[in-house]
């Protein structure tokens, strides 16, 4: 117990019939507590066996204890240790770096014990683990690697695992006093070459690749090695202390709702937990574990592609939680079963995992397509255990300022992504302490696995990744930064006052409101001076450009910041989908014929929905169109009658919907899939797409484009819209070998996005015209 004092008690007329397995690293340990059994135990020759019950990959020195184990099964196994206080370690948690050389200060050596007993005896805490029988030991060990080596319980692989039961139920004590951020996996390694259902998945392998299981196990030793991760106490608090440095240049507290806390801290304690954060900049990731480690709530064992695995780096991190995967392992059977069996065993003792589910960073701000594949192994390990009830939790991360965004803005255009190293970490963990503005977190409803689908079942995998995606897409919430870039991005190249700003960020907050879509502190609160701040710090980043010379400030956005912020307004831009749709279906038929313009509004929302799959997660077509129809009631009650009667009516819907804002969402898109219309209906029959050749040429024309005004912002120049739209054309059938046929439908569908991207200018020269009109103008 964390008091000093054994879970089960200890009696006289027991005293005789009981073994301490003394956990010690030092003589100065063993010493204390052989001092603290003697002077509690009420017997002048105690049973006791003392060893380092590590965790490592060599066997322990079990010799002694191996020869104490013989007692009757009645026999009591008490484990001992001895736990180091740090003086006001609670407060401030503070560990150094330092400490990766001199050590850490809860494990002294031998001098250092002495030297701290000197000073103050009571920072040496005895820590009594839960006491068991060899009896339930033997079932126990029996039950968990089916009799072991087969030798039974008077073997040593018996004895190392009395010792590995004594070592985990001192880390239960330890945590009493210590706190669960330091609930650690032990023993992973002998865990699973202990494991039968390990085995029996070797044997397997071996009978279907003709390879004798020897073989396998030395194969599948040094795998282990390459993937456990092996956290430890002071790795945690050092990881701790280098996500603060990452965030140095954010606001000190993070914010989040103390309820949804709550929530989580309640799921990770009762159930398998994988919680899946969107993935927007490298230290995103870092945020869930910060967020579980400042609360005291269990590890997180997080993913990362064997990339960043390098140098002192990558050893940091493996000793704080991370497992790096190798980027493909498709003809390799051994380390796909190793990692399965491994990501099964945290689920069975509930070490909660978090990874990116998109898989890579989002170059465009909006939510990436998922990626399958550790959902695939989580879901495949809970399958083959019969693990129930995996909580799937979307975690989203929202900042201010986000400092990949540039190298984002720079890759779209063709520049090579730097790779990953000791000097790139150096430089990037530098570009953080610039002032960067606020993060806030927010936490979905946990997508709920009561029973894991099969392996091959594709459809359920899919499934459940859209069902997670959505979450995170709700939970999403409007900020300082994507609305501000949203607003300016729609009325570029002219700016807004700083009451127009304000007009047009009340309005969309009210809107946003109205419909349950979740606000930033800023925009919630309606505080001036949070949301003054939050400006200055993305005037000063030089996002957006403020002109002070005049009667009023002004600002606007560079038109070289437009990539830039298009990545912000992307954040949001799922939110106003429905709308953007809308408006841009009722501009294309503000001047149509007169006469009942229903059929042809649907079909306008069908072929925008078709338009753009490529880019945004859409409902199955009812839930759309209902979630389409909402959007029409909240806009005007009697939209169906406006439709019906077409014309006129469908002027006053439009002035309804004030203000504008599809073409801020849309019109980057459209005018980027036009640039590879243009190039696929430049081609001359029997002329083949090279994809490549294709992409590259798109950025060249794309820049000649912007140059030309034919496009109206270098927001639409990028080699992930390029290759969305070709995916579009693709499927579409326009991407084939050049044919007369397909040529014509080419030149087509260039025309009908060139249209568009007028009708979307026409929305912005509205959108302009409103300005003055908007709450708050001076005009």
């Amino acid at each position: 117990m964390a008091d000093g004092t054994p879970r089960t008690g200890i009696v006289a007329e027991q005293a005789a019939d009981r073994l301490y397995i003394i956990d010690a690293r030092n003589g100065v340990e063993r010493r204390i507590l052989l001092d603290w059994i003697h002077s509690t135990s009420g017997d002048d020759e105690p049973v006791w066996a003392s060893l380092d019950i590590e965790d490592g990959d060599h066997a322990l020195p079990v010799d002694v204890l191996q020869a104490r184990l013989g007692g009757a099964p009645s026999r009591q196994v008490v484990p001992l240790r001895v736990a180091w206080r740090i003086p006001n370690f609670d407060r401030d948690r503070a560990l150094k770096f330092r400490h990766l050389i001199f050590g850490d200060p809860r494990h002294p050596g031998p001098l250092r014990s002495r030297l701290i007993l000197l000073r103050d005896r009571r920072r040496a805490q005895i820590l009594v683990g839960e006491a068991a029988t060899l009896d339930i030991l033997r079932d126990r060990f029996c039950a968990q690697t089916g009799g072991g080596d087969g030798e039974g319980t008077d073997s040593p692989e018996f004895a190392g695992f009395v010792a590995r039961q004594a070592a985990l139920a001192l880390d239960v004590a330890e945590r009493g006093i210590r706190g669960t951020r330091y609930k650690v996996p032990r023993f992973v390694a002998d865990g699973l070459r202990t494991s039968p259902k390990f085995r029996a998945a070797l044997a397997e392998l071996a009978e279907k690749s003709g390879r004798p299981v020897a073989d396998l196990y030395r194969e599948a030793r040094p795998l282990m090695k390459e993937v456990i991760a092996r956290p430890s106490a002071l790795f945690l608090d050092l990881r701790a202390r280098l996500d603060r440095m990452m965030f140095g240049g954010y606001a000190p507290e993070m914010e989040i709702d103390a309820a949804e806390l709550a929530k989580l801290r309640s799921i990770l304690r009762e159930h398998p937990t994988a919680i899946l954060f969107t993935h927007k900049t490298y230290i995103d990731g870092a945020t869930p574990s910060r967020l579980t480690y400042e609360n005291d709530m269990p590890m997180l064992h997080s993913f990362g592609g064997a990339n960043l695995d390098f140098a002192v780096m990558g050893e940091f991190f493996r000793r704080s939680g991370m497992i790096f995967i190798r980027r493909s392992f498709q003809d390799q059977p051994v380390y796909k079963l190793v990692l399965r069996h491994y990501i099964a065993w945290l689920l069975a003792k509930r070490f909660p995992l978090s990874w990116a589910f998109e898989g890579t960073r989002s170059r465009l701000g909006k939510l990436m397509p998922p990626k399958y594949g550790l959902m695939k192994y989580v879901l495949d390990a809970a399958h083959a255990t019969g693990t129930q009830g995996v909580h799937f939790v979307p975690f989203v991360t929202s900042f201010d300022l986000i400092r990949d965004v540039e190298e984002y803005a720079a890759e779209q255009t063709g520049r090579n992504k730097k790779p990953e190293s000791l000097s790139w970490f150096i430089g990037y963990m530098k570009s953080l302490k610039e002032p960067s503005g606020r993060i806030r977190l927010d936490i979905g409803e946990p997508v709920v696995i009561e029973a894991a689908p099969g392996p091959d079942d594709r459809r359920a995998l899919e499934q459940i990744a859209f069902a997670v995606a959505v979450e995170a897409n709700r939970v999403t919430p409007l900020t300082v930064t994507s609305v501000m870039c949203l607003i300016l991005l729609g009325m570029a190249p002219r700016g807004a006052t700083s009451a127009e700003l304000l007009g047009a960020i009340g309005a969309v907050t009210d809107w946003a409101r109205a419909r349950g879509i979740r606000l930033s502190k800023e925009l919630e609160s309606g505080d001036d001076g949070a949301l003054s701040a939050t400006v200055d710090t993305l005037v000063a980043s030089g996002l957006l450009t403020r002109y002070e010379a005049g009667s009023e400030n002004v600002y606007s956005i560079d038109p070289a910041k437009h990539p830039m912020a298009s990545y912000y307004r992307n954040i949001i831009a799922h939110h106003f989908l429905d709308r953007a749709m809308i408006e841009l279906a009722l501009f294309e038929l503000r001047d149509a014929d007169s006469g009942d313009a229903t059929a042809a509004f649907w079909a306008k929302i069908d072929r925008l929905r078709d338009l753009f799959k490529f880019e945004f997660f859409y409902p199955p077509r009812d839930e759309h169109r209902a979630a389409i129809e909402a959007e029409l009631a909240r806009i005007d009650p009697v939209w169906d009658r406006r439709l019906a009667s077409g014309d006129r009516s469908i002027a006053q819907l439009l002035r309804r919907c004030q203000p504008v804002v599809g073409h801020a969402i849309l019109l980057p898109f459209a005018e980027a899939y036009s640039v590879v219309a243009e190039q696929l209906a430049c081609a001359k029959p029997g002329d083949v797409v090279d994809e490549k050749a294709l992409l590259d040429a798109a950025l060249v024309e794309g820049r000649q484009a912007w140059l030309l005004r034919r496009i109206s912002s270098e927001a639409a120049i990028g080699k992930l819209l390029f290759a969305n739209g070709l995916s579009l054309m693709r499927h579409m059938g326009l991407a084939e070998k050049a044919t007369p046929v397909n040529l014509v439908a080419r030149r087509e569908l260039l025309k009908e996005l060139r249209g568009l991207a007028n009708v979307m200018e026409t929305m912005r020269l509205s959108t302009v015209a409103l300005a003055d009109r908007l709450p708050g103008s001076g005009g």
